[in-house]
């Protein structure tokens, strides 16, 4: 009994010490438009304050997007992930000509930081690494395959991370993840381009038949023949979780009179039917795990053609799927995507402001 109570309290004393807050400098500018000094220091304090969690999750993110909607990134987090930024100081200010710059000391939870970059990855952005092991043991990490599937996304407006030869990351780490069930790594590379999503897989090819073979009756076989194997796995984080949308296994064959020509025509059969095939499991699996209601709530008096224009804007913005009525002042939204990125959408486009938003509604006004 008193070894168990041991145990439990040596465990409980490492689980504190890994949930203890790192301390962690770090500066955030924003430009003073027109004159607006405060406007600016808001946005260089959250500006400073993401920076301060790349720091502590040990991830640099690369997107502009999260620099330029500091604010609406910052609401999200803190709705979000609650405690993740314990207590922050400002330890120093300056105003620079049209830049005001501002320079924090926050005391930031690490495990939570790492969920908070989760928070800002996009449903509609997806890494992929498809690599191909060929019969003589040459590996291309960047193949006819992966090349027709990043193709036919990018058709489909997904915004595509090639992450071949890129990252660190290689055949061997890939191997070793879908073995073991453990995709930090990969994770982690993906959240740097801000992809919530990724497909990952790869082909093991073996010469299955030779030319000359005896088939029976006296019969040579004509031709050379090599199968290529696809194991596949297509991954997205939800609510800090990962969730497996797809697995799989996709046998496909070559045949040729050299086993180059066999081994190239296999290619091309992948890069024909296997890439269409993945490409809608693909599509299938993003929009029905992602898709959700968004309410876009129009604040003030009631105005008639302001909604209406407002609706017409949320109509062609991208990756909305459908706008429908709600009343006399909203707007029920089908939308796959975070509704972070539907707020940045419309503070884009100008003629109406986010106040307010939250997972299933975002409260705006005309400007």
């Amino acid at each position: 009994m008193k070894k168990l109570i041991m145990l439990l309290a040596a465990v409980f004393m490492c689980g504190a010490v890994y949930a203890q807050p790192v301390k962690v400098s770090a500066i955030g500018e924003a430009d003073i438009t027109g004159g607006d000094t405060a406007s600016a220091r808001t946005i260089a304090i959250a500006r400073a304050k993401w920076a301060a969690l790349e720091e502590a999750a040990g991830v640099k993110v690369k997107s502009d997007a999260i620099l330029q909607n500091a604010v609406l990134v910052d609401e999200a987090i803190k709705t979000e992930v609650q405690g993740v930024i314990k207590s922050f100081n400002i330890t120093g200010e300056e105003k620079d000509s049209s830049i005001y710059r501002v320079q924090i000391s926050a005391m930031v939870e690490k495990t939570k930081a790492e969920s908070a970059v989760g928070v800002v990855s996009k449903n509609t952005t997806i890494s992929v690494m498809l690599p191909v092991v060929f019969p003589n043991g040459r590996v291309e990490e960047s193949s006819a395959l992966s090349e027709n599937v990043i193709n036919e996304l990018t058709s489909r407006n997904m915004e595509v991370v090639d992450m071949a030869g890129g990252n660190g990351f290689g055949v061997k780490e890939l191997e070793r993840a879908m073995k073991s069930n453990d995709y930090l790594a990969l994770r982690n590379a993906a959240f740097k381009n801000l992809s919530n999503t990724i497909l990952i897989g790869k082909v093991e090819t073996t010469a299955t038949a030779q030319q000359g073979t005896d088939i029976g009756y006296g019969v040579s076989l004509p031709f050379n023949v090599v199968t290529g194997r696809l194991t596949y796995r297509l991954i997205t984080e939800k609510y800090g979780n990962r969730v497996i949308l797809a697995s799989g296994y996709i046998p496909v064959r070559g045949q040729g009179t050299t086993i180059e020509d066999a081994t190239f025509r296999m290619t091309e059969n992948l890069r024909d039917s296997v890439a269409n095939t993945l490409v809608g499991i693909v599509m299938e699996k993003m929009q029905g795990a992602n898709s959700r209601m968004v309410t876009v709530r129009l604040m003030g008096r009631t105005d008639i053609d302001k909604l209406m224009q407002l609706k017409q804007m949320l109509t062609y913005t991208s990756w909305v799927l459908e706008v429908k009525d709600q009343g006399v002042d909203a707007l029920a939204v089908t939308y796959p995507e975070k509704s972070l990125y539907l707020a940045t959408s419309i503070n884009g486009r100008g003629g109406f402001k986010v106040e307010k938003f939250s997972d299933y509604e975002i409260a705006v006004s005309p400007q």
